[in-house]
């Protein structure tokens, strides 16, 4: 992680959380809420209580970065719905976010702790759940999808990656695949 060169005296409040959510971002996706915050410290060449004063808690920091990560979703599972070909959308979409839960180690730990105790990380998880829901309302009808298929199909698939991301890449993606064959009316 290089540290920027502006010293961090120098920097205003905006400028310092911007540093740190960047580096904890980095961080805690690499190696989950787990890494202690002195590393975090050490990398932004900081004493921990700067970190803290910029954005409280760790249970806030790693907060933040879920709702940004839930924005994320958000947005993709968003635009897959307006999308004119729904189930090629939709196995976009789920093959996207199979790789987030891959290669961010911070939503493979803190997706649900991190929930329980922030309403706004609550709201914003919900705000994610609620534009897959309308993603596969859409694909149902376009016809592409099973009357008894239901965003929670998918959300398990989420949910189980984060638990046994071991399988590797191409065993996650085709987990994917199956899960996407046994919603698919194709």
């Amino acid at each position: 992680m290089a540290i920027p060169a502006q010293p961090w005296s120098t920097l205003t409040p905006e400028e310092k959380r911007g540093r740190i959510y960047a580096a904890a971002d980095e961080l805690f996706a690499r190696e989950g809420v787990d890494a202690a915050m002195p590393v975090l410290a050490d990398a932004l060449g900081v004493g921990v209580g700067s970190i803290y004063r910029q954005v409280g808690s760790k249970d806030d920091l790693v907060g933040r970065l879920v709702i940004v990560r839930a924005g994320i979703l958000r947005d993709r599972f968003a635009s897959a719905s307006a999308a004119a070909d729904a189930w090629q959308a939709l196995v976009e979409a789920t093959h996207a976010t199979v790789d987030d839960c891959l290669d961010d180690a911070l939503s493979q730990s803190a997706w649900d702790a991190a929930a329980s105790s922030s309403d706004a990380v609550r709201e914003a998880r919900q705000a994610a759940t609620d534009a897959l829901a309308e993603l596969v309302a859409a694909a149902r009808a376009a016809g592409t999808l099973r009357d008894d298929a239901s965003h929670e199909d998918l959300r398990l698939l989420f949910c189980a990656l984060r638990e046994v991301a071991g399988i590797g890449r191409a065993g996650a993606h085709r987990l994917a695949d199956l899960v996407l064959r046994g919603i698919a009316i194709r």
